[in-house]
């Protein structure tokens, strides 16, 4: 019986610590959600924007193609310059450097740019670079990037022009660029576009006169082959070979031979050289060569002379012959 007691004892102690916890507990709990709070204090935080241009390029490469010396393309290869996430307004600048092909070269400013497209070899001359200073403002305007249009740009348009006389060859170039931020100072793209053109072999032909007099002769005469043709190549670049024919003389409905017109590679005292094959049964290589031009010396020259005989019973009139010359390379 005792350790019953004893038994009731301890569980009666027991429930009522259990008790007086909980109670303590919801004192505890009552005092959290009923006690006076603090005033609230604010932290003010600062920081600086700078401004700041963020610049890249659209178009890292340029083929202007096949073209032929003393051609331009149309000045409409396009180059937009961005700013992808700044916050302030930028000037393009632009410049690059010569066209470089092996041992042979031509000048940067037959490269062109133009704020626009053009149909034709129009704008402005690129400049050489060498250095931020050589850069030139083209004071066309990259908009300053906000929050609801983070990204703007504006473009550039390349066109070239190949010098007479260039020797042929496929040509490099780089186009440098830079951009002035907030009218900063001039800070270089970190990307260039390299632009490339094929210059193939090309010769023209010019000639000195487009008529020749042999004056009054009687049948069964001739004048000297000393009539001179200067003929020209104005701009290709490459050696040709002048190549002749023509057509029979004709006077109303009378006519005689082609070939009773000689020529020859240099200047005869008498009627003597080689006569033209009538066109068009296919022109003579005269193995006279007209020089390939060069940038410095853009025009070449050879001559070619030509002499005539009448044929005897050949009635008279005025006679006229059309004579055809070519450069072949």
């Amino acid at each position: 019986m005792r350790t019953n007691n004893n038994s009731g004892k301890v569980f009666a102690v027991l429930a009522i610590g259990v008790a007086a916890i909980a109670i303590l507990s919801l004192f505890a709990f009552d005092s959290v959600l009923s006690g006076a709070s603090s005033p609230s204090t604010n932290v003010i935080a600062s920081a600086t924007v700078n401004s700041v241009c963020l610049m890249s390029i659209s178009n890292t490469a340029i083929d202007f193609g096949l073209v032929s010396p003393t051609v331009s393309t149309a000045t409409s290869n396009i180059v937009a310059i961005i700013d992808n996430g700044g916050n302030a307004p930028a000037n393009v600048l632009v410049a690059g450097g010569n066209w470089i092909s092996g041992s042979s070269n031509f000048y940067v400013a037959n490269t062109l740019w133009n704020p626009t497209s053009a149909s034709a070899g129009v704008g402005n001359s690129l400049a050489l670079y060498a250095g931020l200073a050589s850069l030139v403002d083209t004071l066309i305007q990259i908009p300053a990037p906000t929050l609801l249009i983070p990204t703007t740009s504006n473009n550039l348009y390349f066109g070239v022009g190949i010098p007479a006389g260039t020797p042929p060859g496929i040509y490099t170039q780089n186009i440098v660029y830079g951009y002035n931020c907030n009218g900063g100072g001039a800070t270089a793209i970190a990307t260039n576009t390299v632009a490339t053109v094929n210059v193939p072999s090309t010769c023209f032909i010019g000639v000195s006169t487009n008529t020749i007099n042999f004056g009054t002769i009687n049948p069964g005469a001739n004048v000297p082959t000393n009539h001179l043709v200067t003929v020209q190549d104005p701009g290709g670049n490459i050696a040709a070979n002048i190549m002749v024919d023509g057509y029979n003389w004709q006077s109303g409905s009378n006519s005689f031979g082609v070939t009773n017109t000689l020529w020859d590679v240099s200047t005869d005292v008498t009627y003597l050289g080689n006569a033209l094959l009538l066109a068009p049964s296919g022109l003579t290589d005269t193995h006279l060569q007209t020089p390939a031009p060069t940038i410095s010396n853009p025009t070449t020259t050879n001559n070619i002379y030509f002499g005539l005989g009448i044929p005897s019973g050949a009635v008279a009139g005025a006679y006229t012959q059309n004579i055809i010359i070519e450069n072949s390379c």
